[in-house]
């Protein structure tokens, strides 16, 4: 706007009455909080929403993950630990070639078809045991392990 712009804009305001001036003013104070509410206080609260909804999300999953845990079996778990593997791994159908029970520590060499092993180490952590070392080989077309089991 030049300067001729602002002296016909000056002109035309002091040609209305108080009472326009003042409901002009007041359309203008009217109109900045409604621009105020759209570009600021909206998105803001917009955003929030969204966040609780994300947070709500990742507690919900949080809590399934939670409830996903394998359970662990206490009565199974209060034989010793060395009579558990032995009977569940004959169970399973697994060869067990050695075995060194060192505390609360039971080392084996186990083998066995690739399935029948790999469900026999998950039970065995259903059940309570802590794996502590594992090392897979394949000899002869058979699964074999070495597994270091704590209870």
């Amino acid at each position: 706007m030049n300067i001729d712009g602002w002296r016909v804009l000056k002109q035309s305001w002091g040609s209305l009455s108080r009472r326009e001036q003042g409901l002009l003013l007041g359309l203008a104070g009217v109109l900045s909080v409604a621009l105020a509410y759209t570009a600021i206080w909206q998105p803001t609260w917009q955003r929030r929403e969204v966040a609780e909804r994300q947070y709500q999300q990742q507690a919900e999953l949080n809590a399934r993950i939670q409830r996903a845990e394998p359970t662990r079996d206490m009565t199974v778990a209060t034989r010793p630990l060395s009579v558990r593997v032995n009977e569940s791994a004959t169970a399973a159908g697994l060869d067990m070639a050695e075995m060194e029970v060192d505390g609360d520590s039971v080392r084996l060499a186990v083998s066995g078809e690739a399935s029948a092993l790999l469900h026999w180490l998950d039970q065995q952590e259903r059940e309570g045991s802590v794996l502590r070392s594992l090392t897979l080989e394949v000899e002869h077309g058979v699964l074999g392990a070495r597994v270091v089991l704590r209870q």
